[in-house]
C-alpha cells in the first residue's frame, strides 16, 4: 500500500501531461502497464527495480490452459518512437544465459522491433517472444481503463507478438490474429486501427 508521499507523487505523475513525465518515470509506468496486461492473459509477475535487476524488468509465472506453469522474465522498451534493433535482442541472449533452462524470455517494446532485431530472435538458442505492447501514459494509474474492455489493460494495447523455435515448448499452441475495433462502438482517430489477439485453442486468452 502506498504512502502518503508516495500517493502523491503518484497523483501528480499521472496528472502531468506526457511531455512531463521524465524518461525514468514513462519507462517505470509502462513496465507497470505491460505487467498488468500479461496479467490479463494469465501471467503471474512481479516488477523487479533497482539498480541489481540484471536486465530484468519483470519475473514471475505464466499459466496457460491446460498446461504446466513455466517461468517467465521480461525487459521493457520504452521507445516513443524508435524500433529495438538486434543489440537489444544480443544483449537480452545473455541474460537468458543466466537463467533456468525453463524460463521464457519476453521483450516488450512500444514501439516494435526492426527486421533484423526479430531474425536475431528467431534464430536465438533461447527461447524468446517479442511483444509490442503500444502505450497511453496519461492512463498510467491503476484503475481500470476503457482501453481495457478493448483488449489491453491501463492504456496498453498488443500489436505484436512473435516468438521463435526455442520457446515452443511453452507457447506453440498459442494463436495471434488482428483484432479490428468495431467504429460503431468506439470512437477512434483511425477506423483501422487494431490490436493483437491471443487465442489459446481457438479460445481468447483475454
Amino acid at each position: 500500500m502506498m504512502g502518503p508521499a508516495a500517493l502523491r507523487r503518484h497523483i501528480a505523475r499521472i496528472q502531468r501531461p506526457h511531455a512531463a513525465l521524465s524518461t525514468v518515470e514513462c519507462g517505470t509506468a509502462y513496465e507497470h502497464q505491460v505487467i498488468r496486461l500479461l496479467r490479463t492473459l494469465g501471467a503471474q509477475l512481479e516488477r523487479i527495480g533497482g539498480a541489481s535487476d540484471q536486465g530484468i524488468d519483470f519475473r514471475g509465472k505464466w499459466t496457460l490452459p491446460s498446461q504446466p506453469a513455466f517461468y517467465v522474465v521480461g525487459q521493457c522498451k520504452h521507445y516513443e518512437r524508435k524500433k529495438i534493433g538486434p543489440s537489444v535482442i544480443r544483449e537480452w541472449e545473455g541474460v537468458m544465459s543466466r537463467q533456468e533452462p525453463d524460463s521464457l524470455g519476453v521483450v516488450a517494446a512500444t514501439s516494435g522491433f526492426t527486421r533484423s532485431a526479430v531474425d536475431e530472435a528467431l534464430s536465438s538458442a533461447f527461447p524468446i517472444a517479442l511483444a509490442t505492447i503500444q502505450s497511453d501514459l496519461l492512463r498510467a494509474d491503476d484503475s481500470l481503463q476503457p482501453e481495457e474492455k478493448r483488449g489491453g489493460a491501463g492504456g496498453a494495447n498488443i500489436r505484436g507478438f512473435v516468438w521463435n523455435r526455442a520457446a515452443e515448448p511453452f507457447i506453440g499452441r498459442m494463436m495471434v490474429v488482428k483484432k479490428h475495433y468495431d467504429v460503431r462502438v468506439f470512437e477512434l482517430a483511425d477506423p483501422a486501427q487494431f490490436t493483437i489477439q491471443l487465442l489459446w485453442d481457438g479460445k481468447p486468452l483475454v
